[in-house]
Formats: C-alpha cells, structure tokens, sequence
C-alpha cells in the first residue's frame, strides 16, 4: 500500500466533517467575489458617468474643448491688450486738463466778465480762448498750444488758466 492510500484511510472517518469546512470555504470564497463584483461594478458606473460626463461627452473630449476654449481666451485677451493699448495711446490726445480764468480786462467794464479758457491733452496740447469784454465791443481769441506753450504771447491769465488746466496749481 502506498502512503496516499494509508492518508486517505486515516482520514476517511472525518470526510463528512471536511466536505462541510470544503463548501463553508467555497461559500465564503464565493460571498467575497460577489461583493467584489458589485464594488467593481459601482466603481465602473462611476468611471462611465466621469468621462462621459453631464452632457454624454467623454472626458477626452470635455478636456479637449476646454483646452480650446483657454486657447480662444488667451488669443481674446491678447486681442483686448493691443485694443488697450491704442486707446492709452489716442486717449494721450483726449482733452484732460481744462481750466478757466475770469478777470476784468478793460478798465471800464467790471463783473469779471473777461476769461481765458485753456483745454490741454496730457501732452500738454490744446488751445487756449480768451474773450474780452467791453462796454461797446467784445472780442474772442484762441492760441494753439504745443507743451503748455504758444507761439503766440500769453497774458498773465492765459498762463494761470493753463497751469490751472495742468493741475499745477492746487498741490495734492
């Protein structure tokens, strides 16, 4: 006789009690795949509603778009950022500084009925207007500005006018 066959008598008497530890293994073997089953199952229904997404999109092309949509973004503010910069540049020629002088000019008139308007750009450009009034005549005039200066001789309240515009004036 061979020692498998001696084993196999030996353990003959205990038969009914291993077939029950045999299939008591095999159902827990079994409850552990069924529930590793469904765990697997949740996690794939996860994974499906992830890269499909809320609009049935696959992640693949949900990223794609918005890569897209930066790109357009960055190419729009790049767009914006020269805008702004033309308008900084043209907005240099806006009027920004104005100002305006009242006196009596002519000693026979009173009620500082005189004035010297100056309008500059932030270049210091523009012009300034000066009207004089008189009893019997009244009279406009206007000298470009190039730099805060003129061509053409300033009176005293043409200048203060213009540092007025300038913002000189009053010290912050």
């Amino acid at each position: 006789m061979s020692w498998l066959t001696e084993v196999g008598q030996a353990l003959q008497p205990y038969y009914p009690i291993l077939f029950l530890l045999t299939l008591i293994f095999c159902l827990v073997l079994l409850a552990l795949f069924l529930v590793e089953r469904r765990r697997t199952a949740e996690l794939l229904g996860r994974l499906r509603s992830l890269t499909r997404g809320s609009e049935g999109v696959s992640l693949e092309e949900a990223l794609g778009r918005l890569g897209d949509e930066v790109a357009n973004a960055a190419h729009r503010s790049q767009e914006l950022e020269g805008r702004l910069g033309n308008l900084d540049h043209r907005a240099q020629r806006f009027i920004q500084g104005m100002a305006l002088e009242r006196y009596d000019a002519l000693q026979d008139a009173s009620g500082e009925l005189s004035f010297s308007w100056a309008l500059l750009d932030s270049l210091g450009n523009g012009a300034v207007l000066t009207g004089l009034y008189g009893r019997t005549e009244y009279r406009l005039y206007a000298k470009p500005l190039r730099n805060g200066g003129s061509y053409y001789p300033l009176t005293s309240e043409e200048k203060r006018a213009i540092e007025k515009a300038k913002g000189l004036d009053n010290p912050r």
